[in-house]
C-alpha cells in the first residue's frame, strides 16, 4: 500500500488512532431497524386536519425585507451577501412555535453559504425562559460527515465572537458528555451518532436539543438504516435540514427528511406513499397530480437558490467533458469474458424462484458492480471488492449482500432426497456437464468461466495500465503547470493502481480516504492547499465527495461514475466553489459500449426527475425497476 500522506514522505507505520472510526453501516436484513410509527394509525380526517394545517402556515419567504448584513455575535468584519440575509430571514421565519413551524431544509446550491446561514440562525433565535422551563437544552446539535466537522469548527471559531463549540468526537467523548446540553453548539457525526444508538448508548438522544442540524442531509436518505433511524429518535425543538442534493435516486428520498422534520402528515410512510411515492414510481394517471402535492409541500419548507442565478457569486467557468477511454484487445476480451459469465448467472438469478426479490435484487447489483470494476482496471473485477460493496450498502439498502457469485442457486432440494451433491462450477456455481464443462487445463470450471482466467492471466501483471490509467497519465501531462488536479474513484483500490504510475511520471501525490484518520485528513489537505510540489490528490468519493474545499485545485478526474447524479456533482462542487480564481476543468472518464453507458443514461432520468420535484415542470421520471437492472446488460 503506498503512503497515505503523500509521496515525498517515508512511508510510517500508521499509528493506531485514539479511538475507532465508526462507519455509516447499512444493516443487514436481519438487523433493519423498524421506521418508527405513529402511536395509532392516523383516519383519513386527521390526516386531512394535518395537512390543512400545515398549509395554513404559509409558503413563507415572499416580500421579505432585509438589508442588515450584520448580526449580533458575527466578527464586525464578517457581513452576509444579499441571499444569505434573505436566507437568514426566512430560517428566522420558519423558527416559530406560535406558526407551528419548527425548521425546514435549507437546499442552496453547493458553496451558496449554508453553514454561515445556518450559524445567523443560531445567533439570531437563543433559547427563552419559556423554553428553558419546557427542559429544552441551549444546545444546537449539528450532525456532518467527518469530513466537514473541521470545517464546522472553523466557522464558529473564526466568525463568530460569542459561539463556542464542543466536538464530540473520538476518545474525549465520555469527558465531554456532562457539557453538552449547556453548549452552544455540540459538532458530532453521523457515523458517531450511529454507533452509539446502535449500542444503546443515549448520551446524544437524551438530551432536548434546542435545535439539530443536519448536514449533508441526504445521507439519511434510506429510511430503513441504522443512521436514519438514529437521526429519528433525537429530541428537538427546532429541526433542520442542510443539502445541495435533497433528492438523489427518487421522490422517496425526501419521506427522510420529511420524517426527521416532523412534517405531518407525510412524516407518516403510509400517507406519503399513498399521496406522493407510489403514483410517481409507478408512473400512474394520478403521477402528476402527485408531483404537484410534493412541490407544494416543498414550497413551504425548502429553500433553494443555484449559483448560477446568484450576481454576487459569479465564478470562474466550469467545463465537463465526457473522454473516452478505449479498451485495448485484452481488456476488450477480458470484458467480453465477464460479461458472458455475468449474462449466465443472470439467467440463473431470473430463473430462480426460491430466492426473494430483494435479494435477487441485489445479486444483479454486485454483477453491474463487477462490470463497473472492470472498466476502470481489469485487476479490480478480480479482487476481493469488500469496499465496492459497501457503497452498494451505502446506497442500496439493508439487503444482504452476496460476498461472490456462488449465492445465485439453491441445492436444499438435491441435500433433501439424499442424491449426491452436483458438480458446479468454482467461477459461477453453474451446474458443470459434459457440454459445458472446460477442457482438461480447466475442470472446474465452465467454458465461460475458463475463458475468464485465461483472460485472468494476460492481465496479471503488476504494472500492467488500464485504458483508464492511460487517459489520466495523459490529461496529466497537459495540465498547465501550476495547476492541481484531483482524482476521484469510489474504490481506494483503484488509486493503489495508479500510484505506481503516478511516481514514475515523477508526480507529487496526497491521498484523502476512510482509512485516514482526522489528523491525516487534515494533512493531506494542507499539503494540496499549501504545498507548491504537490499537485494531484486523490480522493475516495465517499469520504471526500461532499463538504470539502479543494479549490487549490482546478482541475477534476472522475475515474468512475456512479449511478447517482448527484454524488458526482457534489463531488466536482468541491473545486466549482466561492474561492476559486480558475476556471475549473472537469474530466469523466468512460469505456464505450459497456455498462457505463447505461449509467449515464440512469443519470439524466435521475436528473430530470429532480429537476421536476423542484420545479414547477410535469413529471417524467420513473424509479428503477428490476426490468430496467437486467437491461444495463444490453
Amino acid at each position: 500500500m503506498a503512503p497515505r500522506k503523500s509521496s515525498t514522505t517515508t512511508p510510517k507505520a500508521k499509528p493506531e488512532p485514539a479511538a475507532p472510526t465508526f462507519d455509516d453501516s447499512k444493516p443487514t436484513a436481519e438487523e433493519e431497524i423498524p421506521l418508527p410509527t405513529n402511536a395509532s394509525p392516523k383516519t383519513k380526517a386527521q390526516a386531512d386536519a394535518e395537512l390543512k394545517d400545515f398549509l395554513d402556515g404559509g409558503a413563507g419567504g415572499e416580500g421579505l425585507r432585509g438589508d442588515d448584513s450584520r448580526v449580533r455575535g458575527l466578527r464586525d468584519d464578517i457581513r452576509l451577501k444579499p441571499h444569505q440575509v434573505k436566507g437568514r430571514l426566512w430560517m428566522k421565519e420558519r423558527e416559530d412555535p406560535a406558526q407551528k413551524k419548527f425548521g425546514g431544509v435549507l437546499a442552496d446550491d453547493m458553496g451558496v453559504g449554508k453553514t454561515l446561514q445556518t450559524i445567523a440562525c443560531i445567533l439570531d433565535r437563543r433559547r427563552t425562559k419559556d423554553q428553558a422551563a419546557s427542559g429544552w437544552s441551549r444546545a444546537t446539535l449539528v450532525i456532518c460527515p467527518l469530513a466537514v466537522v473541521p470545517h464546522w469548527e472553523t466557522e464558529i471559531t473564526s466568525k463568530t465572537t460569542e459561539l463556542k463549540a464542543i466536538v464530540y468526537h473520538g476518545s474525549r467523548r465520555e469527558a465531554l458528555a456532562p457539557k453538552l446540553p449547556n453548549a452552544d453548539v455540540v459538532i458530532t457525526t453521523y457515523s458517531t451518532l450511529q454507533a452509539e444508538h446502535s449500542r444503546g448508548k443515549d448520551t446524544l438522544t437524551k438530551v432536548k436539543w434546542l435545535r439539530v442540524v443536519l448536514d449533508e442531509a441526504h445521507t439519511i436518505k434510506n429510511r430503513a438504516t441504522k443512521t436514519a433511524a438514529a437521526c429519528f429518535d433525537l429530541k428537538a425543538l427546532f429541526r433542520w435540514c442542510l443539502t445541495a442534493t435533497p433528492m438523489q435516486n427518487t421522490v422517496e428520498d425526501f419521506f427522510s427528511l420529511f420524517h426527521f422534520l416532523h412534517i405531518k402528515p407525510l412524516n407518516d410512510w403510509a400517507r406519503f406513499n399513498q399521496l406522493i411515492a407510489r403514483p410517481i414510481d409507478k408512473g400512474h394517471g394520478d403521477a402528476g397530480l402527485a408531483m404537484k402535492r410534493l412541490q407544494v409541500v416543498l414550497t413551504h419548507v425548502l429553500l433553494r437558490r443555484m449559483k448560477s442565478q446568484l450576481e454576487c457569486l459569479k465564478l470562474p467557468n466550469k467545463t465537463v467533458k465526457l473522454i473516452s477511454c478505449p479498451f485495448d484487445a485484452q481488456e476488450l476480451a477480458f470484458y467480453r469474458a465477464l460479461k458472458d459469465v455475468s449474462n449466465a448467472i443472470l439467467k440463473r438469478l431470473l430463473k430462480n424462484k426460491e430466492m426473494d426479490g430483494s435479494k435477487k435484487y441485489m445479486n444483479i447489483l454486485v454483477l453491474l458492480l463487477r462490470l463497473r470494476q472492470a472498466c476502470d482496471h481489469p485487476r479490480l473485477a478480480l479482487k476481493d471488492y469488500e469496499e465496492a460493496l459497501s457503497e452498494l450498502e451505502q446506497e442500496e439498502g439493508p439487503h444482504v449482500i452476496p460476498k461472490t457469485f456462488l449465492d445465485v442457486d439453491s441445492d436444499t432440494e438435491d441435500e433433501a432426497d439424499g442424491r449426491r451433491k452436483p458438480r458446479r462450477c468454482q467461477g459461477c456455481s453453474a451446474r458443470l456437464t459434459r457440454t459445458s464443462m472446460a477442457g482438461k487445463d480447466w475442470p472446474e470450471f465452465c467454458i465461460n468461466c475458463a475463458a475468464l482466467q485465461v483472460q485472468t492471466e494476460n492481465l496479471s501483471g503488476p504494472l500492467r495500465p488500464s485504458a483508464k490509467v492511460k487517459r489520466i497519465v495523459r490529461i496529466l501531462k497537459g495540465v498547465t503547470w501550476g495547476e492541481k488536479t484531483v482524482i476521484f474513484s469510489q474504490w481506494t483500490s483503484f488509486f493503489d493502481l495508479l500510484e505506481p504510475f503516478l511516481m514514475g511520471m515523477g508526480v507529487k501525490y496526497t491521498r484523502y480516504d476512510g482509512s485516514m484518520t482526522m489528523d491525516e485528513r487534515a494533512a493531506a489537505l494542507h499539503e494540496i492547499s499549501n504545498d507548491p510540489r504537490i499537485t494531484v490528490i486523490l480522493v475516495s468519493l465517499k469520504a471526500g465527495g461532499q463538504g470539502l474545499n479543494l479549490t487549490a485545485c482546478n482541475h477534476v478526474i472522475l475515474a468512475d461514475m456512479w449511478w447517482n447524479p448527484a454524488v458526482e456533482e457534489q463531488a466536482f462542487d468541491r473545486t466549482h466553489r466561492v474561492g476559486q480564481t480558475r476556471d475549473v476543468h472537469v474530466y469523466k472518464l468512460r469505456v464505450e459500449e459497456t455498462v457505463e453507458d447505461r449509467i449515464l443514461e440512469l443519470q439524466e432520468r435521475k436528473r430530470e426527475l429532480a429537476r421536476t420535484a423542484l420545479s414547477a415542470s410535469s413529471v417524467k421520471g420513473v424509479k428503477l425497476s428490476l426490468e430496467e437492472l437486467v437491461n444495463l446488460f444490453k
